[in-house]
């Protein structure tokens, strides 16, 4: 159990280092033949949720990030942008509002420092992860504690089971030996009652005979 409270302890402990140490710092916009790249670039990636309002207006729910001391805007082969606001709305929450002409076709990415960009959407976030990869721990542990704890009851049953078959192996003995009959073998002066006592003058004559 103690393993298992440390386990989850650094883990929770990565998650908060991880959700106060990402920070946005750029955002571009890059137009596609089929719309809009939306690309993030961060420390790590966070979790997005993407609302569309129209056509040509886009919401951007971002978590486990925060807004950096600047964050740049870039646009990329992108004539049709109205605007772009990122605005703080809480702790390691933020929101994008971006209007363009048919922003509703976009795809959103993130980019991490020396990697190329990724869609948030074909992986978990990392927040996800963790947690993904703390609950399977927790239950492979409690799973294993189960199994030993079962194996150490079933023991016990056995144990208990051949002694109280011992205990009633020897009491069904006991009981056949009070109900034996009480044989005596020493029978005394066996022959005593067939020999008539003779004299040993009498003996010496008859032996002389």
């Amino acid at each position: 159990m103690k393993r298992i409270i440390l386990i989850l302890s650094i883990l929770l402990f990565g998650m908060s280092a991880f959700a106060a140490d990402n920070y946005l710092h750029t955002v571009i916009l890059e137009g596609t033949d089929d719309g809009y790249n939306i690309i993030l670039k961060s420390d790590s990636l966070p979790q997005v949720k993407k609302t569309l309002k129209g056509s040509d207006n886009l919401i951007l729910d971002v978590k486990g990030i925060s807004v950096s001391s600047a964050v740049n805007a870039i646009y990329k082969s992108s004539a049709d942008i109205n605007s772009l606001v990122v605005e703080n709305v809480a702790d390691n929450e933020l929101k994008i509002y971006i209007a363009a002409k048919d922003i509703a076709r976009s795809t959103i990415m993130a980019q991490m420092p020396d990697n190329t960009p990724v869609i948030l959407s074909e992986r978990f976030p990392a927040e996800k992860v963790l947690w993904t990869f703390a609950v399977l721990i927790i239950l492979a542990l409690a799973v294993k504690s189960a199994k030993a704890i079962t194996d150490y009851e079933n023991s016990l049953v056995i144990k208990k089971d051949i002694k109280d078959r011992e205990i009633e192996l020897y009491r069904n003995f006991q009981r056949e030996l009070a109900s034996m009959p009480d044989i005596n073998c020493k029978i005394k002066n066996a022959y005593a009652t067939n020999i008539m006592p003779r004299s040993r003058r009498n003996y010496k004559e008859l032996i002389r005979r």
